[in-house]
């Protein structure tokens, strides 16, 4: 099993752990605002299950069928989180205006509301160190399904927060409305949270170019690289979960054969690799007849 397959199984079975502290916090305090974070906190369950079987079809090697892989199934399954986060925010936001209209008391503070929120807050704790790893993992492994992951987890420790002040509050001033007020926040601030996975996502999917600063990257190794041809042109890059294409045109000297165009060629997408791992490039080698004189100037 790979590095981030092994990954994602624990982050499994952390959220399974999460999940437990946070709905027997729901069940003995009775909070509307801790069954939101419960909830979410499935949805985050339902996510790292989804991740790691995009993460095993994404790892698979190009087939007949496939034949560019099949990288963004880790796209696929971040737009499912995304929906699901969604969901979770609609479910919330019906039944905290359910209790917002006709709100129940609160169980007392140094009761069943204190100990919900002594394991809602033991629950935000593994999710914080547990979400800072997913972090640096996923930049590492370049992939979408964890970085996904990690982000709704950071969420997640961000409202559990709110929550824990938000309740002690409300039961030091028995105002109980708070409650259901604290769960709205949570619907509000899932529901952007999931449009941003979704959107990013989507992005991806559409085959959107890498950042201004990784393109001038490529193009300067290139250019260090490229020593014999002319110059390069008609840069194309885009990502696909762990994998990256690069695609552009290598303009040689009309006279030079193919073999010495070859090495050149093999000489600058060593480079490239070596830098990224798993990058696949295409290069088009062109006469100097086809220079556009833009580009990396080689000469």
């Amino acid at each position: 099993m790979s590095p981030v397959l092994k990954t994602a199984a624990a982050s499994i079975a952390m959220g399974c752990l999460v999940l437990g502290c946070k709905w027997l916090a729901a069940a003995v305090s009775g909070s509307t605002a801790l069954f939101s974070d419960a909830l979410e906190s499935m949805v985050n369950v339902a996510s790292s299950g989804m991740a790691m079987y995009a993460l095993y079809v994404g790892a698979k090697p190009a087939d007949a069928t496939h034949q560019y892989g099949h990288a963004k199934a880790e796209l696929i399954s971040a737009i499912a989180t995304g929906a699901m986060i969604l969901v979770a925010a609609l479910v919330i936001f019906q039944r905290a205006m359910m209790e917002l209209f006709d709100p129940r008391p609160l169980v007392p503070l140094f009761g069943g509301l204190g100990l919900g929120l002594l394991l809602n807050g033991l629950a935000g704790a593994i999710n914080l160190v547990w979400a800072l790893f997913l972090k640096r993992v996923a930049k590492r492994r370049h992939s979408p399904a964890l970085a996904a992951d990690a982000q709704h987890l950071i969420s997640d420790v961000l409202t559990t927060l709110g929550i824990v002040v938000a309740l002690a509050g409300a039961g030091l001033l028995h105002w109980p409305a708070l409650d259901p007020l604290v769960a709205l926040g949570i619907a509000a601030q899932i529901t952007v949270m999931g449009g941003r996975t979704v959107l990013a996502a989507i992005s991806g999917l559409l085959d959107e170019a890498p950042p201004p600063d990784v393109t001038a990257r490529v193009q300067e190794l290139v250019g260090a690289h490229a020593s014999g041809a002319i110059e390069a042109h008609d840069f194309r890059m885009r990502q696909a979960g762990i994998s990256s294409f690069l695609e552009f045109h290598l303009v040689v000297p009309g006279a030079m054969s193919v073999d010495a165009a070859h090495v050149i060629c093999d000489r600058i997408e060593a480079a490239l690799k070596q830098e990224k791992p798993g990058l696949i490039v295409t290069i088009h080698v062109e006469p100097e007849a086809k220079a556009k004189h833009e580009g990396v100037r080689v000469r």
